[in-house]
């Protein structure tokens, strides 16, 4: 079911409306009700593998739940025991590690059996077509029949966040849940199963079972994201894909300045797309009380690739940070492993090398989420490498800034480190458009083989799918989302800025962005309701 259409805006009021007249134990429930269904609607077969990651998730932290409490139970036999404090405490600590290493058995377990669910639909094709490649290099005239299996709906965000709840059960930073379906409904939430954001328990649970009191400011705030996520989607992200759909299928006539137009079209798009669905998300939860996270803050005035990843996809960026290059970077083989790599390649380097290691294996993880393919790869690839050398160069920058120390807050400084991050991921997200890597090489060496202005200037954008008026239409679009921009500044919310203005001129803003959704939204006969791009992760 898409965001943008009237099958789910009806769906949300009538699960609104259901909401409010359950009693508030209860309301829980209805939210899991409604996320099956919506995530039904999707496909019937894909509940298979959602439940299975519920069923399997729940069993093996019960599992967990009951060796510590049999440790807890064997801890306080200890104490009528009458040992010393020392033997106490060596028994203590016998059965604290014997139930760990039981603990990590049945997490692992559970983290194999899960991604293994992942890995199997999402992969299994990549796998079989790159083991056919290597039979042909081999002049090996056997092959493998791809099982073309279908992937579920957003199978990548509510498995990620199902493995940060089973290792946060391990760590015992997160209250292992009883209640299977409670654990159902903090894996199938509706607004968020399908692109994100990826939430952790202990945030989502405070509000997600607690059965809030649907009132008028919460209703207010919600639809004022749903409306802006709209906006975004329609107004700007649909209305512009047709020319970016044109470049990227004619890559061969289209090259030198038609791919910096493309990639930087590609930029807005992206943007518009996906952080109008995770508003339209948040605006949807938020009608029911549940707080989500944050996923964007303003990237695109990001002066470095790093800032720009702690302000893009956030919850994404968090968890990779926080599930695999914490623990690998840290971990006690990495360590050993810098440690005997000193004589080789220096003690400077050699303490850096786990920072490096773990980065370029997050990034190669990070491509391969999203998506099955060597173009997202070489993207992630291309982020990891990136920050590599970045992180080496941070001493240049140090020896930089201490020479022009006021030079950083000059706002022409500023804008041109905001200009080279901004250009610098277009190119990075040129693997995201064009069809194989050796094509998305040409398309970037066409930018010295083959530009040429002058054609640019003669033909400009009339043969690219989309009228003046869309243009014009799309512009005014991106105006307003800079000037909202403007309002978010300082990490505060747009809508807090909106409700200091004075009523008339806040209705007035609000009716403009609604007339624009309604009247310049790529919608009706003429145009396709067109996925949101991080559906297909």
């Amino acid at each position: 079911m898409l965001f943008t259409s009237f099958n789910f805006l009806i769906f949300l009021a009538v699960l609104v409306a259901l909401y409010a007249i359950t009693p508030q134990r209860f309301r829980w429930f209805v939210l899991l009700v409604g996320s099956m269904t919506f995530y039904g609607f999707a496909g019937l077969h894909f509940l298979i593998y959602i439940n299975a990651t519920i069923v399997i998730t729940y069993l093996c932290t019960i599992k967990i739940k009951h060796l510590r409490l049999l440790r807890d139970a064997e801890i306080e036999k200890l104490n009528d025991l009458g040992l010393s404090q020392e033997n106490l405490k060596e028994a203590r600590r016998s059965l604290r590690d014997k139930t760990k290493r039981k603990a990590k058995g049945w997490t692992t377990l559970c983290l194999v059996l899960i991604i293994g669910i992942l890995a199997t639909v999402k992969y299994t094709d990549f796998a079989i077509e790159n083991f056919n490649t290597i039979l042909r290099l081999f002049n090996d005239t056997q092959q493998f029949s791809l099982i073309g299996i279908a992937v579920p709906l957003g199978i990548s965000f509510y498995t990620f966040q199902t493995v940060g709840y089973v290792i946060d059960v391990y760590r015992e930073k997160a209250e292992i849940v009883k209640n299977p379906l409670k654990l159902a409904l903090f894996t199938s939430f509706f607004p968020q199963v399908i692109q994100g954001p990826i939430s952790r328990f202990e945030n989502l649970s405070k509000t997600l079972y607690s059965g809030t009191q649907i009132n008028r400011h919460g209703l207010a705030r919600g639809s004022q994201r749903i409306l802006w996520g709209f906006f975004k989607k329609l107004v700007i992200a649909d209305r512009l894909w047709p020319a970016l759909a044109f470049l990227a299928t004619h890559p061969e006539e289209y090259q030198g300045i038609y791919y910096l137009f493309a990639i930087a079209l590609y930029a807005v798009v992206l943007y518009c797309d996906f952080s109008g669905g995770i508003d339209i998300a948040i605006g949807a939860a938020e009608l029911f009380g549940v707080r989500l996270p944050e996923n964007f803050n303003r990237p695109f005035y990001s002066r470095s690739i790093q800032e720009y990843w702690q302000r893009w996809h956030m919850t994404m960026y968090s968890w990779f940070r926080d599930y695999v290059f914490y623990p690998m970077a840290a971990s006690k083989r990495m360590l050993r492993f810098s440690k005997a790599s000193r004589r080789v390649v220096g003690n400077n380097f050699a303490k850096r090398l786990p920072v490096h290691i773990s980065l370029i294996f997050v990034w190669f993880l990070t491509g391969l989420w999203h998506g099955a393919t060597w173009n997202f790869i070489m993207w992630g690839m291309a982020n990891g490498i990136v920050l590599m050398i970045s992180l080496e160069l941070t001493p240049l920058y140090e020896r930089f800034n201490k020479h022009f120390p006021t030079l950083s807050n000059e706002w022409f400084y500023r804008s041109i480190q905001i200009f080279r991050t901004f250009w610098l991921m277009n190119f990075i997200r040129s693997f995201d458009i064009y069809d194989g890597v050796k094509n998305t090489f040409r398309m970037m060496w066409s930018v010295v083989a083959n530009f040429s202005l002058n054609e640019f200037l003669t033909f400009g954008l009339s043969e690219l799918k989309l009228s003046t008026e869309e243009y014009i239409s799309a512009l005014a679009g991106l105006l307003i989302v800079f000037f909202v921009s403007f309002l978010g500044r300082g990490d505060i919310d747009f809508r807090d800025r909106l409700g200091e203005i004075k009523w008339p001129l806040r209705y007035t803003l609000t009716g403009v962005v609604l007339f624009m959704t309604l009247v310049l939204g790529a919608y009706g006969h003429g145009f396709d309701a067109r996925q949101f791009i991080y559906n297909i992760f």
